[in-house]
């Protein structure tokens, strides 16, 4: 008795997956984005002035100080002022040293007395500020405010800012701890609100068929083709794109068709590299899957 072989089995053919829909995002964010070197510097100041732990110690005026005396443990000031003066904060110095069995503490807050660091960081802020705020063109006008910046760091380097300031009236610039990062605190949550919320909703999707565009926080999505559509980068102030913003720069997106509009994307992040991942994408052609015969 013959029996007949088992006939072949049949391959199993496996769909292939759809290719998987790429997508760009290119997010534009608010002037307040180049403001990060107010809480970078801010808490370093802070930094500083909390491990040198030099003192600040308030005294009404006309209180004069009488040279020191070497005694065994410490050196002794006298201080005299007159009747008729606030002595408040100096009874507090002293009822807090007179407190048994503590380490005595007369003086809370902690200030730098370096010269240098209330004017630089000062010199800071306002550069930040003029930077963000006032639109500076062309090769010179970098040259001048990185002038600026050197002449301030050079001061602070040589140590002059103190007979700088001497001399126009001991207007000396001295910021304790809680001033550096009270400004840093409040700058760095300003900064992060902005662009962890606020900026994550004005953006530009790209796809290889299409874009969707959303120019401010809570405006309408609007969606155009990409054929014949066209990208251009600007970078109008080197100060702000190149050196504060990480190689950003303002994107120019103009459409194609019987309506042609010009969509404005300004302060985009890495805008170089992005317009490259974003033209190969455009490249790239929708394949849709075929149906099995």
């Amino acid at each position: 008795m013959s029996t007949s072989p088992p006939p072949p089995a049949t391959p199993v053919v496996v769909p292939a997956a759809p290719p998987h829909k790429r997508e760009i995002t290119l997010i534009s964010h608010s002037m307040l984005f180049y403001w990060w070197p107010i809480w970078v510097i801010g808490f370093v100041m802070a930094g500083l002035t909390w491990f040198e732990d030099s003192r600040l110690g308030i005294f009404p005026s006309h209180t004069t100080v009488g040279a020191g005396v070497q005694g065994k443990d410490a050196t002794t000031f006298p201080i005299a002022v007159p009747p008729d003066r606030n002595t408040a904060a100096l009874e507090e110095a002293a009822r807090r040293s007179a407190i048994p069995g503590q380490v005595p503490n007369p003086f809370p807050t902690r200030v730098s007395h370096k010269a240098w660091m209330g004017p630089l960081f000062c010199v800071i802020l306002l550069l930040t500020v003029v930077i963000t705020n006032v639109q500076l063109r062309g090769l010179w006008s970098f040259l001048v405010l990185l002038m600026l910046l050197v002449i301030a760091l050079l001061i602070s380097l040589a140590g002059a800012w103190d007979k700088l300031l001497t001399t126009v009236g001991d207007l000396h610039i001295y910021i304790n701890m809680a001033g550096y990062l009270f400004i840093a605190s409040v700058v760095l949550g300003l900064w992060l609100v902005s662009v962890l919320i606020f900026d994550q909703r004005t953006y530009i999707k790209v796809t290889p068929g299409q874009i969707q565009v959303c120019e401010h926080v809570g405006a309408a999505i609007r969606t155009y083709d990409t054929m014949g559509i066209s990208f251009e980068k600007q970078r109008d102030d080197i100060f702000r794109h190149w050196l504060l913003g990480f190689f950003s720069g303002d994107l120019i997106v103009k459409t194609a068709g019987a309506e042609r509009e010009v969509i404005r994307l300004p302060n985009v992040l890495w805008i170089g590299w992005r317009l490259d991942e974003l033209q190969k994408l455009l490249a790239t052609k929708a394949v849709a899957p075929t149906a099995p015969e």
